[in-house]
């Protein structure tokens, strides 16, 4: 199978620009959305956002999920498929969101043990990920947290914690595990590494 089978974005010809342009058209019509150059959003991705912007060279996959009130993505990022985001959430530029991925920009209200939390108000802070980061399969980010530039979340991590630049985070909870400037000793090994906060 050539890359040009499963990923559309590349190299797609006249009709398919054409029937990308309705997708994004239509994905105006239910909300402000702004999408750069070259962006793709598949058919069959589920996109219900009442406020959305991607950068140039960006796409959503098939397959993934994208609610809330207020998304933004930037140059060349990619959300790919089955990969969840809802809520307010930030993504900087050359992000990549591996699958089974998931963001929650929001949270349910608890407060109360007198009110069911169903009818209990949400809360948003909203998640924002700097450029240069790699989010693996199965990450989940809670609302609130910020990931710094050139970091790396480690598959399964649930983060719940603000993530320093350069780091490499994983675990339940995620911790950071080393810092990517860390020296390498030339066999693979770092020479440093760096803990999360107690």
């Amino acid at each position: 199978m050539r890359d040009i089978d499963y990923m559309p974005w590349i190299g797609m010809n006249e009709e398919q620009r054409e029937e990308q342009r309705k997708v994004q058209e239509d994905l105006q019509k239910q909300g402000e959305c702004h999408f750069g150059a070259n962006t793709f959003v598949s058919p069959l991705a589920a996109v219900f956002s009442s406020r959305l912007a991607m950068g140039d060279h960006s796409y959503i996959a098939a397959g993934a999920i994208v609610r809330g009130a207020d998304v933004e993505i930037g140059a060349n990022s990619t959300v790919n498929s089955y990969a969840v985001i809802a809520g307010k959430v930030r993504i900087g530029e050359g992000v990549r969101i591996a699958s089974h991925a998931s963001l929650y920009g929001f949270n349910h209200g608890y407060a109360s043990v007198e009110i069911p939390i169903y009818r209990q108000p949400c809360t948003t802070v909203g998640i924002e990920i700097a450029d240069d980061v790699w989010i693996g399969a199965g990450v989940v980010v809670v609302d609130g947290v910020k990931i710094g530039a050139h970091s790396i979340l480690a598959a399964g991590a649930v983060v719940t914690k603000d993530v320093p630049p350069y780091s490499i985070v994983g675990g339940c909870p995620a911790r950071v595990l080393r810092s990517r400037l860390a020296a390498d000793d030339g066999r693979g090994l770092v020479a440093a590494t760096v803990e999360a906060e107690a």
